[in-house]
Protein backbone atom coordinates (compact mmCIF):
# COMPACT_ATOMS: atom_id res chain seq x y z
CA UNK A 1 0.00 0.00 0.00
CA UNK A 2 1.62 3.44 -1.08
CA UNK A 3 1.69 6.45 1.55
CA UNK A 4 -0.32 9.44 0.70
CA UNK A 5 1.95 12.15 -0.29
CA UNK A 6 1.45 15.19 1.53
CA UNK A 7 0.09 17.41 -1.23
CA UNK A 8 -2.26 14.66 -1.93
CA UNK A 9 -3.78 14.85 1.30
CA UNK A 10 -3.53 18.79 1.26
CA UNK A 11 -5.79 18.68 -1.27
CA UNK A 12 -8.09 16.12 0.21
CA UNK A 13 -8.71 18.85 3.15
CA UNK A 14 -9.08 21.79 1.05
CA UNK A 15 -11.53 19.90 -1.10
CA UNK A 16 -13.62 18.75 2.04
CA UNK A 17 -13.42 22.23 3.32
CA UNK A 18 -14.48 23.31 -0.21
CA UNK A 19 -17.61 21.51 0.13
CA UNK A 20 -18.61 22.07 3.63
CA UNK A 21 -18.25 25.57 2.72
CA UNK A 22 -20.72 25.42 -0.60
CA UNK A 23 -23.19 23.30 1.60
CA UNK A 24 -23.41 25.94 3.98
CA UNK A 25 -23.77 28.83 1.67
CA UNK A 26 -26.52 27.13 -0.39
CA UNK A 27 -28.29 26.68 3.21
CA UNK A 28 -28.13 29.76 4.07
CA UNK A 29 -29.35 31.17 0.68
CA UNK A 30 -32.32 28.84 0.69
CA UNK A 31 -33.34 29.91 4.67
CA UNK A 32 -32.74 33.53 3.39
CA UNK A 33 -35.62 33.42 0.92
CA UNK A 34 -38.55 32.62 2.53
CA UNK A 35 -37.24 35.00 5.26
CA UNK A 36 -36.37 38.25 3.05
CA UNK A 37 -39.70 37.75 1.66
CA UNK A 38 -41.97 37.74 5.23
CA UNK A 39 -40.05 40.74 5.90
CA UNK A 40 -40.39 42.70 2.71
CA UNK A 41 -44.52 42.04 3.24
CA UNK A 42 -45.98 45.25 4.47
CA UNK A 43 -47.05 45.01 8.07
CA UNK A 44 -50.75 43.95 8.44
CA UNK A 45 -52.84 46.74 10.74
CA UNK A 46 -54.44 45.54 14.45
CA UNK A 47 -57.44 43.92 14.31
CA UNK A 48 -59.27 45.64 16.79
CA UNK A 49 -63.12 44.21 18.18
CA UNK A 50 -65.91 46.33 18.16
CA UNK A 51 -67.92 45.92 20.88
CA UNK A 52 -71.78 46.59 20.05
CA UNK A 53 -74.26 46.75 22.85
CA UNK A 54 -77.55 45.27 21.75
CA UNK A 55 -80.44 46.86 23.77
Amino acid sequence: MRRKTPGRMTKIVLLISFIILVGRLLYAAIVAIPHHQERSMPPRPPIHQIDVDNQ
